[in-house]
């Protein structure tokens, strides 16, 4: 695990002579994957700063990330089963864990500014990297994939030592990693109702961040051309709508007086020489516009 570690922190490539030792010395690693010093040795990697992507393809290339997380074993080479996914779920899931390092990156700060930020602001990103990893571990068994996942995700925390909090994040993920795109493309976003009972699902302004970044490197993952500008501009209103609820601690689905309260300073940020037809749209638009729509 060192020796991946190092890798990592150079930036550099295993030597043929020093893949074929690791090979060989898989049996060992087995042996002691259970140990707290194999589980502060994957973390650390996933808490680097870089090279994330590349350590965990080439720990997967050499049979040492099953052996590490024998679940991940599951998927290795599994096959998708619908038209969409142009990736085995082994390489889809390492290939989601790309496209988040691609956005903490900067890669996309012109392009996906928003994206970016909400990433850069994330704390922990070790548990959106696992989250990635293992949101699709569950297929291969039947239907509700997500629910076996999350099942899965939590006896994987339990062997990485991660506390309540962080176990309970990573399962979040897991078990609703479909829930915000579903919500984004087939339901109304401006429904109230909606935003409510998902705020009630996500429970926090950090699980909706890294459900929002999974969902877009989920996307990215799946092949070339599924994420688009739609995509995009969905997935945000619903981030920001659902943020400013849980900012605002409106929860409650019948407390909308409370919900055109809020909106009221947003009404009124027009400037006063604004013409009648701004007065005019600005009255006949929903308090959620107002609540989902930034200032500026």
């Amino acid at each position: 695990m060192h020796v991946f570690a190092e890798a990592q922190r150079h930036g550099v490539t295993l030597s043929a002579p020093t893949r074929e030792l690791i090979r060989e010395c898989l049996p060992l690693l087995a042996a002691e994957r259970a140990t707290p010093a194999v589980a502060t040795a994957f973390l650390g990697i996933l808490r680097a700063k870089g090279h994330v992507y590349e350590t965990l393809f080439e720990m997967h290339k050499l049979g040492v990330l099953r052996e590490v997380v024998p679940e991940f074993g599951h998927i290795d080479c599994l096959i998708a089963r619908d038209p969409f996914h142009i990736y085995t779920v082994d390489h889809h899931s390492l290939m989601g864990v790309r496209e988040v390092e691609r956005l903490r990156a900067g890669e996309f700060a012109r392009t996906l500014p928003h994206l970016t930020q909400v990433m850069n602001e994330l704390p922990g990103p070790e548990l959106l990297f696992l989250g990635m990893m293992f949101h699709d571990v569950g297929k291969g068994h039947g239907h509700d994939h997500a629910g076996r996942g999350a099942r899965m995700m939590r006896e994987i925390a339990a062997r990485l030592g991660l506390n309540e909090d962080e176990s309970a994040a990573c399962e979040f993920l897991v078990r609703h990693h479909l829930l915000m795109s579903h919500l984004a493309q087939r339901r109304d976003v401006d429904d109230d109702q909606l935003v409510v009972d998902f705020c009630r699902t996500v429970g926090s302004v950090d699980n909706l961040q890294r459900l929002y970044v999974l969902t877009y490197a989920d996307m990215r993952a799946v092949g070339p051309g599924v994420w688009n500008n739609w995509r995009d501009s969905l997935l945000a209103e619903l981030f920001l709508r659902t943020r400013d609820f849980l900012e605002k601690g409106a929860v409650e689905p019948e407390d909308r007086a409370a919900g055109g309260a809020r909106a009221g300073p947003h009404r009124g940020a027009a400037p006063t020489a604004a013409r009648p037809e701004v007065e005019a749209f600005a009255a006949s638009m929903p308090d959620s516009y107002f609540l989902g729509t930034p200032r500026r």
